[in-house]
């Protein structure tokens, strides 16, 4: 070895896609690159031997390329197993990718999973790092498809866990701003007739000298309290939705929310989404390859209640005890039922990563049909609700006004 040399171990695929394990001499990571490209390998992994060996200077990694929204980061993934399926290296398709992309955060991102595998990063451990902690698991999966040969497929099952991420927000969004917007329009309403149209029959109430109908009365009294106070309630109003604005990015309201979710009246449906998702993610890592106890690790941190996280951790310590995963996970409330059967099935069967992929995806469609179920009676309520209260201030009105005016023609 020259005396400019230094030690590479390197991990590269072979014409075959068989996976080769090694060590090389060379001056420096990029010459370690090149001697294997052509050698006919295409490298995976390329890092100083154990031997002692000095990393080149230029490639520290950029502390950046984070920032790109989930829909994006499904892409790049996808992308990124395309190119790798068709048969490029990590450090070419990173490379297209950071050419054409026309986003700086991507770009940013593609630079610097390139500089950090250059280093000597592991694999997974660069994804884990640069795509954040909310896609840690991004990082299981490329350490099982790589360890199964399979790299292009661990990077396309984290596209797909994003891409059915994507499509649940989108149905929730469809499913309740229908119901939303009428009960906006159900308080626009109600001020509309308490600020500008009872008002104007307060004069003639005054001047009748007689006693209105109950409703109308009411409807004044409540006019009046409204007009009288409007900035004080105004005011009260705006601190309020600032203290919980405040409140809310400090997290003091999270876990209080994600407890009535979890154990109120919709625990069911809070339940089926949340740890559908969680049995997806494990159930995808197992498939790929993932040992059990890194999946449940990663998966565990992929969920985002943190209530959740909390009632599954002891399920990690429980399975590396040699618990079997269905009754530790039968004593987390409010898991679902049926996962945990499908669980104890797929354990029987030894398929138990297919069978809780299946099992989190049939319970997050059953929850967003209950979902949809609801929207749909939900919305018609409402406005069958606000038909009614509008009707009824206005047949007080009308009751009221002609009241007043038989009062005043005798």
């Amino acid at each position: 070895m020259a005396e400019d040399e230094a030690l590479f171990d390197y991990v590269a695929a072979d014409a075959s896609g068989k996976r080769v394990k090694g060590q090389l001499a060379a001056r420096s990571d990029t010459a370690a690159f090149e001697r294997l490209k052509r050698e006919g390998l295409s490298p995976i992994r390329i890092q100083p031997g154990r031997t002692g060996a000095r990393a080149s200077s230029d490639t520290a990694a950029p502390k950046s390329g984070r920032g790109l929204s989930e829909r994006e980061t499904g892409d790049f993934l996808s992308d990124l197993a395309a190119l790798l399926g068709a048969g490029a290296d990590m450090r070419g398709a990173l490379s297209v990718l950071g050419a054409r992309g026309g986003k700086a955060n991507l770009r940013a991102l593609s630079r610097a999973l390139t500089a950090a595998i250059s280093g000597g990063m592991a694999l997974d451990q660069a994804f884990s790092t640069y795509l954040g902690r909310d896609h840690a698991f991004i990082g299981a999966l490329v350490a099982a498809g790589e360890a199964a040969g399979d790299l292009a497929g661990g990077l396309q099952r984290g596209a797909d866990m994003l891409a059915s991420r994507l499509r649940l927000r989108d149905q929730l969004v469809s499913t309740l701003s229908y119901p939303a917007f009428v009960f906006a329009s159900t308080v626009v309403a109600i001020g509309v007739i308490l600020l500008f149209v009872a008002p104007s029959l307060a004069p003639l109430v005054e001047d009748a000298g007689s006693t209105p109908p109950m409703t109308l009365a009411l409807m004044i009294g409540a006019s009046h309290v409204l007009t009288d106070n409007l900035l004080l309630l105004g005011g009260l109003f705006g601190a309020s939705v600032l203290g919980l604005f405040v409140l809310g990015q400090a997290g003091a309201l999270t876990a209080p929310w994600e407890r009535f979710l979890l154990d109120g009246p919709a625990s069911r449906t809070a339940g089926a989404l949340v740890f559908g998702g969680f049995a997806i993610a494990i159930g995808n890592m197992l498939a790929a390859g993932a040992p059990m106890s890194e999946a449940l690790r990663l998966s565990i941190r992929s969920v985002r209640s943190q209530v959740a996280r909390q009632r599954l951790e002891p399920v990690a310590q429980s399975v590396r005890q040699g618990e079997l995963l269905s009754d530790a996970l039968a004593r987390v409330k409010p898991f679902p039922d049926a996962i945990v059967r499908l669980v104890a099935v797929g354990e029987a069967s030894g398929a138990l990563g297919p069978m809780l992929a299946r099992a989190g995806k049939i319970e997050e469609d059953a929850a967003i049909r209950r979902i949809e179920a609801a929207g749909r009676v939900l919305g018609p309520a409402l406005i069958v609700a606000l038909g009614g209260m509008i009707g009824l201030l206005m047949a007080g009105l009308l009751s009221g006004v002609s009241q007043l005016g038989q009062s005043a023609l005798q």
